[in-house]
């Protein structure tokens, strides 16, 4: 997939609102990659792709993939063990 330029509106439990720009696959993953941008007292109100990604600058990166986010609590294959019953160390 290529990477969309998505504005995203966010807004304040005071209904207060403001937008932040982000690269993005898919709107919903656009939702993703602002969450990180977002105060604790703000939800998401709009995604809007944009027309025209050229000359936008982004507030922040793309959303992380599900491998990256789930990374920090799966071992991963140096956990699998290996047929003698060692755990592989890499």
């Amino acid at each position: 997939m290529t990477e969309k330029i998505y504005e995203v509106t966010l807004e304040t439990a005071s209904g207060q609102t403001r937008t932040v720009t982000v690269p993005s696959p898919t709107d919903v993953q656009a939702g993703d990659a602002a969450r990180p941008l977002m105060q604790q007292d703000e939800s998401i109100l709009a995604i809007n792709q944009l027309a025209d990604a050229a000359g936008h600058d982004v507030d922040a990166g793309p959303p992380k993939t599900q491998a990256e986010e789930l990374a920090p609590v799966t071992p991963g294959v140096a956990s699998i063990s290996t047929d003698n019953g060692e755990q592989n160390n890499g």
